[in-house]
């Protein structure tokens, strides 16, 4: 409810759930010894459904915040809504795509494990250098085994 006056004394806003009916709700955490306490205005779910709700968004939270600090999605490249949508769904693939990665390499590691190896080694390859440097130095024994028959 939005209110003309939203400023009230001392220049904090007003609460717009000041002298409106709410709710309590405390859901008990098997693993944890102190409660969760929601307050809530939706007086027609149970309580199991407001926690679930709860336990939905607060997935959905730990989510973004993973893909904020992992996947350098602090700032936005663009201002308009098409650029924010394309950056936000590169980052949820290329989430997606580390996950895939994961569950083929059968890891028990983290994600953010399995990103360091991906970013350290993406560019790196090893294998090809050391295989293309022993061709190269097989090539150059042919090479030196051929002068060696050559000379006199």
């Amino acid at each position: 409810m939005l209110f003309n006056n939203r400023k009230v004394k001392g220049g904090k806003e007003r609460n717009a759930y000041f002298k409106k009916p709410l709710r309590r709700v405390i859901v008990k955490r098997p693993d944890k010894t102190t409660p969760i306490i929601l307050v809530t205005n939706d007086f027609e779910k149970t309580a199991e459904d407001i926690a679930a709700l709860y336990k939905k968004r607060w997935d959905i939270e730990l989510f973004f915040k993973w893909i904020k600090q992992n996947l350098k999605l602090k700032t936005f490249l663009g201002r308009n809504e098409n650029s924010v949508k394309t950056q936000i769904y590169t980052a949820i693939i290329s989430y997606l795509l580390l996950k895939i990665y994961q569950q083929k390499q059968g890891t028990k590691i983290s994600l953010k494990l399995c990103l360091t190896v991906l970013r350290t080694g993406l560019f790196q390859r090893d294998e090809t250098e050391q295989k293309i440097s022993k061709k190269e130095l097989t090539r150059r024994k042919k090479i030196r085994d051929l002068q060696r028959e050559l000379v006199f």
